[in-house]
């Protein structure tokens, strides 16, 4: 009997990083089996509808049915288990067993008791012993080592697949068992959950399309919100026309397209899809949207000042005014997501790529076809309100609304409100911070599937009764040498005998080592030859002479029915001579379901191959892509956020090249993304390779809140260098302080949709969003103008000297870049 090798549990290639030492255990392990083509393996985890004992006679019967019929009925291009396996037929041989000795209770014949002895871990089966740790999970025994109830029965379909069949076939087979088993299969007594790798490809990729038709949904609840906010808005200024609609419903369409364009791409070029994808066209209709809003807003804004402005001057005005900021957004998600591509793990740099390409399609459709679409629709609407339109001055219907974001302003300049922000800005950097530091690194399979998946069920019973009880390690000796000399021998035996050594081993008698049964068949076959030569009277040297671990000399033994199976553990090379063996070794331990003392088990498995350089061990173990996964996470996540963080303050500083102005920015965008990160582990978010994609995203889209602030703040001193810190934000907050909040509330009530599919990746995207949207609009409208006005008095109380000298410096750089801005009609009412 052979262990679990749990090839069903692989970690998906994608989030494994780069250079990883488990890429390198899966190559070994796929290698190993290249003759052959990676083996069919189906597991059948087998539990009690009525949560009762599998070790029950009706239980025990169904589960033999189970086998039974899976090994002769469920048949692909003619062929069956029976019919395909060769090394491993006998693997299920000690469940059938058990359930003899059960019938035989059944009949309650009195010699039952001499034949079958029901006992665990070693049941005996006419004074053999029979191992039912590898199929019998959960089991509870008497003083005397009876079965008294079992919790789970494993049953594993294993086989090498035949000549004629290629991968996709093997793929096909499996998938046919567990579609069988989960839609098709009628159990009475039992509940019988088939498991395998294609499986659980099946379940990532379900995961990931599910989220697709959920676009829908929220590309109506973006445009209905669009709609109803533009109205709000055109209708306050008196510019409500039904063309506003079509602005707001293409406003939401480029992006979609930005996406399509952007992946059909990456697909032309040759990336693979990844599930992960499924995600941008959220992220990018999300971050597109608000650009949308910036051209419609400044297109009624400009119309409100001037309604005779021509429409060839207005959508050029509204492009020197909202362009720089469009430009800064966009440049720094670019780069947030370009540096993202050169992350270790490939899932996370597709994911970054898709993004980037995405946003630079976006930029172009935005500056090109939705400013064309603006053009239209201004010109139509231009035509319709001729005669009704007059010069407005750009005043709002409701005054009380200018008199409130003029107090506000004056409020947000006011010293002891800095002083106030400043304390609960360090109060909330140090929750973040204490939130960040205390984040778990864990990554599991379930992150990757879908709440309603088997995969899910699977992972608890394997969590919590099989690893617990019977953890295998699988070592490979890729250089084993000449075993006929006994010192390599010895050396080997002492590879074994080293992973044997630790605590937690369940024993020799459970290791899986043929040289051991080797040893004992040739002792067996010397024996009978000396007594055949004590017969005969004439030595066989024919049979003695041959290399004692060569194919030729193993050939009886390969061939014994009971010691069958080890065909599937030795590889021979040209000359018939031994070149690599599998072996493998089970553990037990109750902590050995948590992850971090796997992680530790792993480690130690390794250090001991290392030890054994020689043999060129590896060992195979399906925690390893999730370990390694994780062993750079935490670095990859610190390098490159700061790189990006590097970048936005390299992209700030080109539009305003204002030292302080770069400064505020770059710290809100800084404490946005500690924020996210600390909240999101108070959140119950781990750190993983999602939630590391969750933080480049956050760290691109958290710069859109504070650059428009700023960048307006710093266009508004180019413009009137001797205007007070309150009309500078006051005036910027005019012009963007509407369009932030349209589009983070959108966005939170975009990603919301996200949740009608249970699954941990759009968990973590929604909660991330809002964490972005939140804490960017209270940097935005709070945070970052508070900062802004106390740097400019600073700025102002110790160098009023240079006063004079920045206002020509301001004035000769606004006529430069020809950034104008009217004049307010009067002083006091700033915020018109």
């Amino acid at each position: 009997m052979i262990s679990l090798v749990r090839y069903d549990q692989w970690q998906p290639p994608g989030y494994t990083p780069n250079g990883a030492r488990s890429l390198d255990e899966i190559e070994v392990f796929s290698d190993f089996f290249a003759s052959t083509g990676d083996p069919i393996a189906v597991f059948l985890f087998a539990t009690a509808k009525d949560n009762s004992s599998m070790a029950e006679y009706n239980a025990m019967k169904e589960v033999v049915n189970i086998l039974d019929y899976v090994g002769e009925n469920l048949t692909y291009k003619g062929e069956s288990f029976y019919s395909m396996c060769t090394d491993f037929c006998q693997i299920n041989e000690p469940v059938r067993q058990y359930y003899n000795g059960l019938a035989m209770k059944q009949q309650n014949l009195s010699d039952v008791g001499s034949r079958f002895q029901l006992t665990f871990p070693m049941m005996q089966v006419l004074g053999k012993e029979l191992d039912l740790s590898p199929n019998f999970f959960g089991v509870r025994t008497n003083e005397d080592g009876q079965v008294e109830y079992v919790k789970i029965i494993m049953l594993q379909i294993r086989a090498n697949i035949p000549k004629n069949w290629k991968k996709e076939d093997a793929a096909e087979y499996e998938r046919m068992i567990s579609q069988f088993f989960h839609f098709k299969y009628n159990s009475t007594y039992v509940t019988p959950l088939a498991m395998s790798l294609t499986y659980t490809g099946d379940e990532v990729v379900r995961t990931g399309l599910t989220i697709f038709p959920f676009i829908g949904v929220g590309f109506a609840i973006m445009t209905t919100f669009s709609i109803i906010t533009i109205y709000y808005s055109s209708s306050r200024l008196d510019q409500w026309t039904i063309h506003k609609v079509s602005e707001a419903v293409l406003g939401c369409v480029c992006p979609l397209l930005a996406t399509s364009s952007a992946l059909g791409t990456l697909f032309w070029f040759g990336f693979r899809f990844g599930t992960i994808l499924c995600v941008t066209p959220f992220l990018i209709l999300a971050i597109g949207v608000d650009d949308a809003y910036l051209q419609i807003h400044a297109c009624m804004r400009l119309t409100a000042e001037d309604s005779s402005m021509t429409k060839r001057e207005k959508i050029a005005r509204m492009l020197v005014e909202v362009g720089p900021s469009i430009a800064i957004t966009s440049m720094t998600n670019l780069l947030a997501f370009l540096v993202g591509i050169y992350t270790p793990t490939p899932e996370i740099s597709l994911f970054c790529a898709g993004n980037a390409v995405a946003i630079l399609f976006d930029f172009i459709y935005q500056v090109t076809m939705y400013t064309a679409i603006l053009s239209i629709c201004e010109n139509l609407e231009m035509r319709k309100n001729a005669t009704k339109r007059k010069d407005s001055d750009l005043s709002f219907k409701n005054e009380q609304f200018t008199v409130m974001l003029d107090s506000y302003c004056d409020w947000v300049a006011n010293a002891y409100t800095h002083l106030l922000v400043l304390f609960c800005f360090i109060v909330y950097l140090l929750v973040s911070i204490r939130g960040a530091l205390n984040i778990n690194i864990i990554l599991s399979p379930d992150k990757l599937v879908i709440g309603d998946s088997p995969l899910l069920q699977v992972n608890y019973l394997r969590d919590t009764f099989v690893l617990p009880n019977y953890t295998t390690v699988n070592i490979f000796v890729q250089n084993p040498g000449n075993l006929t000399i006994e010192s390599n021998l010895n050396y080997m035996n002492s590879l074994m005998e080293s992973f044997e050594s630790y605590p937690e081993c369940l024993g020799k008698k459970f290791s899986h080592y043929f040289v051991r049964d080797y040893e004992s068949f040739r002792e067996s076959s010397l024996e009978e030859l000396e007594m055949l030569e004590d017969e005969e009277g004439e030595p066989l040297n024919n049979q003695t002479v041959l290399e004692p671990f060569s194919k030729k000399a193993m050939s009886d033994f390969l061939a014994w029915p009971e010691f069958q199976h080890w065909n599937g553990f030795v590889k021979f090379d040209e000359n018939g001579m031994l070149s690599r063996f599998w072996a493998t070794v089970s553990y037990h331990g109750e902590g050995l379901g948590d992850f971090q003392i796997r992680r530790k088990m792993l480690n130690r498995w390794r250090a001991t191959a290392d030890q054994f350089a020689p043999l060129n061990v590896s060992i195979f173990d399906d925690y390893a892509p999730f370990v390694d996964t994780l062993e750079t996470i935490l670095p990859a996540t610190i390098s490159t956020s700061v790189c990006t963080l590097l970048c936005m303050m390299v992209v700030c500083f080109l539009f305003m090249y204002n030292v302080f102005t770069v400064f505020v920015a770059t710290l809100a965008i800084t404490s946005i993304c500690i924020g996210v990160f600390g909240f999101l582990s108070m959140w119950g978010i781990d750190l993983d390779p999602i939630s590391m994609a969750c933080t480049i995203m956050s760290i691109g889209f958290s710069v859109d809140f504070p650059a428009h602030i700023t960048f307006h703040y710093f266009r508004e001193g180019l413009h009137d260098p001797q205007s007070t810190p309150a009309k500078r934000v006051a005036r910027s907050l005019a012009a963007i302080g509407f369009p932030l909040l349209q589009c983070g509330i959108s966005t939170i009530l975009f990603v919301l949709c996200l949740l009608f599919v249970p699954t941990y990746m759009g968990e973590v995207f929604v909660k991330t969003m809002i964490l972005v949207v939140t804490l960017g609009l209270i940097h935005g409208l709070f945070i970052v103008p508070a900062f802004l006005c106390a740097f400019t008095s600073i700025h102002e109380t110790f160098f009023s000297s240079t006063k004079v000298k920045n206002s020509q410096s301001f004035s000769s750089l606004a006529k430069l870049f020809s950034w104008r801005i009217s004049p307010s009609t009067s002083d006091n009412k700033i915020s018109a």
